[in-house]
């Protein structure tokens, strides 16, 4: 019974202008400072406060965009842009943000072009290329992913970030000696680069290599509550079925989160086919269906247990709702005819 490891790739720094600007500095009235309606954060009292009493000040603008992208209020955001490029649009910083808040509008095209707006004005902006790289690693274009990072790094020899990048983009190409390698020289930039670490343990845990383990230590050194690195300790344990480890890995998790549902099912393949724990499988895939009523792969491997048991009611029942959820589900289907 397989499960598939359910983790993020990776999580670069976010991205990414705004190409056009207005004549005259928009007048721009943000979330009024009426306590009895609405708690207005202090940050933000302190920047409406400095715009009212500084209207030209191109700065202040910028700064309250990006407290309004920080607080996912782009069209706020968008508006102080355009009053801040309006007054000055010779900053690269401002085309940074710009770029950030196109990004996460989903506007890469013009994410794409106020970064080359950016490096126009500032040619040594490590921060603008990076974005570059990542937007091109999105679309799979490796060469100009490359191009970006290396010219980051002529800057920047040391930035990890970029050596992070240069790590993902080898694991794309499938060459994983140099994913790890870029990955190494990352965390040794940063000793505490989570999401390289991680990477660091999905690629040896890939080759099955017990340094995952050592790597998957490290993220959680840095954050002990990850979700993720637990999920991926257990993975790698009961991938090379060491049930005892997968477990207390799984068990760890669950007292983060106790809600999650792949633990759970996680759990019950390791009683059913690791322990041969019948009855415990059964418990742990019925907590996988209390949390996903549709969860078909639970329904499953619980008929499974069932089925083993010589409970054909119950079994009969699971591939049942296996098949009412998902028709095409091959094997639930082949289990009922041999119950039947």
């Amino acid at each position: 019974m397989k499960i598939k490891i359910l983790l993020p790739i990776l999580t670069f720094t976010g991205a990414l202008i705004i190409s056009s600007c207005g004549n005259d500095v928009k007048t721009v009235e943000p979330i009024t400072a009426d306590s009895s309606k609405v708690k207005v954060p202090e940050a933000l009292l302190k920047l409406n406060e400095q715009i009212k009493l500084n209207p030209k000040d191109a700065n202040l603008y910028h700064e309250r965009a990006k407290y309004y992208l920080n607080e996912s209020k782009y069209d706020l955001g968008f508006d102080d842009m355009r009053n801040a490029m309006t007054i000055d649009s010779s900053k690269a910083a401002y085309f940074i943000t710009l770029s950030d808040l196109y990004f996460v509008t989903n506007q890469t095209a013009n994410s794409k072009a106020s970064l080359e707006k950016c490096i126009k004005l500032d040619d040594k902006n490590v921060d603008a290329m990076l974005k570059l790289a990542e937007l091109y690693f999105y679309v799979k274009k490796h060469d100009k992913c490359f191009e970006y990072i290396n010219m980051a790094l002529k800057i920047d020899k040391y930035n990890s970030k970029a050596y992070f990048m240069k790590g993902m983009n080898y694991k794309e190409l499938k060459d994983t000696a140099k994913a790890i390698s870029s990955m190494q020289t990352a965390v040794e930039q940063d000793q505490s680069f989570y999401n390289a670490y991680m990477q660091l343990g999905i690629l040896n845990a890939g080759q099955r290599n017990p340094l995952a383990v050592d790597y998957y230590k490290n993220a959680m050194r840095i954050q002990p509550n990850s979700i993720e690195a637990w999920y991926a300790m257990g993975k790698y344990y009961q991938d090379i079925l060491n049930w005892d480890k997968a477990i207390e890995a799984y068990t760890v998790l669950l007292k983060i989160d106790a809600k999650n549902k792949f633990a759970n099912f996680n759990l019950g393949a390791i009683n059913f086919g690791g322990k041969k724990d019948y009855k415990t499988a059964i418990q742990f895939f019925t907590n996988a269906l209390t949390i996903d009523a549709a969860y078909v792969d639970a329904y499953y491997g619980r008929g499974m247990c069932y089925q083993t048991m010589g409970d054909k009611k119950n079994a009969l029942a699971d591939f049942q709702a296996c098949l009412s959820i998902d028709p095409k589900y091959e094997t639930a289907a082949f289990a009922m005819k041999q119950i039947k």
